[in-house]
Formats: structure tokens, C-alpha cells, sequence
């Protein structure tokens, strides 16, 4: 069974999680601290079926919102990708309207721009037609499971040799580890664990790390320690959780500047394929605590984190749920197709069919959620330019067990509120603990 909401919610502060690629998008008007040009669908829920026309609404507002008169110069693309249509429309107090539709399930975005003052001020809205029959488009190697079997069968010949180190931890967190793990190639995966200050066994989650080159504190882990938890929070590089920021900052401007890329020539050597066993690693130690109730494993994330949740979920039969915010690594080839790939984009345009796209689908969170039968969230913004919503559809579509979708139509690349005032309380019923 399948539940779907959508919504206009506030958005959290996210700039330590935000993809170093990805800008946030205005929400409305009213929460502009900048001029903006206005782009309102006509269904507020921003859904329509194949064949409706969608309405879009667009007017040039300043940073108090109130409207100008302009010509505002719009794009209509397939979420982002090619032209359906262009043209200039003019708004004043009353809107421009534009309109479009689709024959075949998928997403119009309507990027659109106008000049005050001397400055391009632009603005986007989005519409989407049957999203939930949207099919992404990578393939599913034959030898896929046999492969990553092969992966974890080498990850097990590895001794966990786990290193604890306490720290002090905040109230509802008995105790805090700062925790590093043996992986493959050497390497180590390094992270938080915290123990909720309750008797008896609990239910277990795992938060992975959103894009970038940096450390974390013990803050994730012990928030979901204090809500009675057993909850573990991984970086995904080799190196410290605690790695001071000068010495992270030159990572990011050299060795791991593209490290989403990195190795991608073979599913052998791609970067993702020791994150990925990474994580299967914490999973390793965190259900080999005494405090796990030995039945719950959610996994959860934004972004990467989002779709490193999709993976861990289709990959290790100990989770039973996930909950992943605007999910990346969705629908690696839709280039191939004349789509919009989700994040890291990467296939490139210049060798679209070569080594690269012989990878991708080892490492297509799609490919996972095609395996996962559990119970999931999911969460899309519809004018996401970083993890486009076709992608995330695409991801979503494919999961085969109990699934929730939040729906934020004039969200893009972002956290909205309910990341913690729908996701949490989900987690505790899909745990038993509501």
C-alpha cells in the first residue's frame, strides 16, 4: 500500500547537509528575502494526469512582495532537460499565464525570468503528470545480485575491529562513541554511535552523510539516541569524524573534489562501492550491540544520505525500513533516454553510452529499491535541480513494500520541517514503538 501527501511546508536550515552544487529555491512570496519572480501551478498539490493542461502562474514580486510590472521570459522543459516551449508573457498586479501539458507520465518544469532594476531575477515552478507511473529508465544487470554478494563475502573475510572511543553525550543519551570500522581496500569507515538512556532492547537507526568532504559531530546520533533509539551516524571517507575543517577544506579542493566520480571507470574501483560497504559495516556493528532489539533497522537520510538509504535497503536484508529526504544516485542513464539523471549526473553527455554507463547501474539506487520490500518515506521537491523529482520517482516507484510520499511542490533541493515532524514519529510506528 501506497500513501502519497504534498505540501507546502516551511523549510529547516540545512547549509551543513546541502550538496556544494545545489542552491535553495524559493518557497512563496511571502517568505522572499529577495525579488523573485513567482511561478504558481494552478493544482496546488502540483499533480495533474497525462493530458490535463497545467496553469502557471508567474509575477515579478521585490524582496517585500509586491508586484511589478514586467515581461517575464519562460522555459517549458521536461524537469530540466531540453525545451517544450518558450516564449515572454507580461505581469503586472494580475499574472502572466503559461500553460503545458504531457502525454506520457513526467514532470514540466517552468523556468522563468524578468529584469528589476537591472537584474535577471528568475523563478521556477513545476508540474507533474501521473509521477507515480513513472518509470526510470537503468537497466538491472543479470549479474547484479551475484556481484554484490561477491562484495559482502569479501567485506566478511575483514574483522569488524571496531574502535570505541566515549565522549560525554547530552541528557536521554546513556553514552557516546566516537567509532571506526574496518572496510575494505584498507580503508576505515568512521562515525558516532549513541545509546539511548532506556532499559531494555530498541530499535536501531542508522544516518548516513549527505554530499561533501568534512567531519560531523555526535549531534545526529544522539538526537535519535534521545528518542529512544539505539542510533549509530557515518561519514563516508577515510578519515576521522573529528577531522579538523582546514584539513577537510583541502581534501574538498583536491583528492576528494570529485570524488562521486572518482574510479567510475569500473565497478571495481568506483568510490561508492567502498561507501556503500561501508555502511553495510556499521550495519555490522550495530546489530551485533546488545541494546539492538534484534528486529528494527531503519536507515536514513537527505540527498546522498537519502540514497545511500535506497541501497542499504535493497542490499542488507537486516533493514526493514527506510526514510530518505530528496534521494540522490536515482536513474543514473536517464541521459540515455533524453531525461533528467539524478545526482551526481554521473554519465557524461560526451560518452554517454561508454565504461561509465556499464557501471552506473551497479550503483543506481533504483536498482536497490527494485529489491526492497520493507516499509518506506520518501520525500520529493518538485523543482529539485540537484536530485531532479523523475529521478526520485523513478527511485520511489520502484520499492515494492509499504510506501509514503511527501510531496513538496515548490520545494528544490532542501529539508523540509516534516523531516522531523512526520519522519520521526513514521520511524517509531514502523518500529512498534507507537
Amino acid at each position: 500500500m501506497a500513501t502519497m501527501t504534498t505540501k507546502r511546508g516551511a523549510l529547516l536550515n540545512w547549509n551543513s547537509l546541502l550538496l556544494a552544487v545545489a542552491a535553495l529555491a524559493a518557497t512563496t512570496a511571502s517568505f522572499a528575502a529577495d525579488p523573485v519572480v513567482e511561478v504558481i501551478q494552478d493544482h496546488p498539490d502540483g499533480i495533474y494526469a497525462r493530458g490535463e493542461v497545467a496553469s502557471f502562474s508567474v509575477r515579478l514580486l521585490d524582496a517585500e512582495g509586491n508586484p511589478h510590472q514586467a515581461t517575464v521570459a519562460y522555459t517549458l522543459s521536461l524537469d530540466g532537460t531540453g525545451q517544450l516551449g518558450t516564449g515572454e508573457v507580461r505581469a503586472g498586479a494580475e499574472p502572466g499565464i503559461i500553460t503545458g501539458t504531457l502525454d506520457e507520465p513526467g514532470v514540466i518544469q517552468c523556468s522563468a525570468s524578468a529584469e528589476l532594476d537591472g537584474k535577471r531575477i528568475s523563478g521556477l515552478g513545476a508540474a507533474a503528470f501521473d509521477p507515480e507511473q513513472i518509470v526510470a529508465t537503468t537497466p538491472d544487470p543479470d549479474d547484479f545480485d551475484e556481484w554484490w554478494a561477491s562484495q559482502k563475502a569479501l567485506l566478511a573475510t575483514i574483522p569488524v575491529a571496531a574502535k570505541l572511543e566515549e565522549r560525554a553525550g547530552p541528557e536521554g543519551a546513556s553514552r557516546v562513541y566516537k567509532v571506526s570500522l574496518a572496510n575494505v581496500d584498507g580503508r576505515r569507515t568512521y562515525g558516532w554511535l549513541a545509546l539511548p538512556d532506556v532499559e531494555g532492547p530498541v530499535p536501531a537507526v542508522i544516518t548516513f552523510t549527505a554530499a561533501g568532504v568534512g567531519g560531523a559531530g555526535h549531534g545526529t546520533a544522539t538526537s535519535l539516541a534521545q528518542q529512544g533509539f539505539l542510533s549509530m551516524h557515518i561519514i563516508h571517507h577515510n578519515f576521522d569524524v573529528e577531522i579538523p575543517a582546514e584539513e577537510a577544506a583541502a581534501l574538498k579542493a583536491g583528492e576528494l573534489a570529485t570524488y562521486y566520480r572518482d574510479g567510475a571507470d569500473s565497478r571495481d574501483t568506483y568510490y561508492f562501492r567502498h561507501v556503500i560497504l561501508g555502511c553495510v559495516r556499521a550495519i555490522d556493528l550495530l546489530t551485533s550491540r546488545p541494546e539492538w532489539d534484534g528486529e528494527h533497522l531503519v536507515v536514513t537520510g537527505s540527498s546522498q544520505a537519502g540514497g545511500l538509504s535506497l541501497c542499504l535497503a535493497g542490499l542488507d536484508d537486516r533493514v526493514t525500513a527506510l526514510a530518505a529526504n530528496v534521494p540522490a544516485l536515482c536513474d543514473h542513464t536517464g541521459l540515455q533516454h533524453e531525461r533528467t539523471s539524478g545526482w551526481p549526473r554521473l554519465i557524461p553527455a560526451d560518452d554517454p553510452f561508454g565504461p561509465i554507463a556499464q557501471t552506473a547501474p551497479y550503483f543506481d539506487a533504483v536498482n536497490f529499491a527494485r529489491r526492497f520490500d520493507g516499509d518506506a518515506w520518501v520525500a520529493v521537491g518538485l523543482i529539485d535541480r540537484t536530485c531532479c523529482p523523475t529521478s526520485v520517482y523513478g527511485a520511489y516507484n520502484a520499492l515494492r513494500g509499504p510506501k509514503k510520499l511527501l510531496v513538496f511542490p515548490h520545494m528544490g533541493h532542501a529539508v523540509p520541517s516534516e523531516y522531523s515532524t512526520d519522519r520521526i514519529p513514521w520511524i517509531k510506528q514502523v518500529c512498534g514503538m507507537e
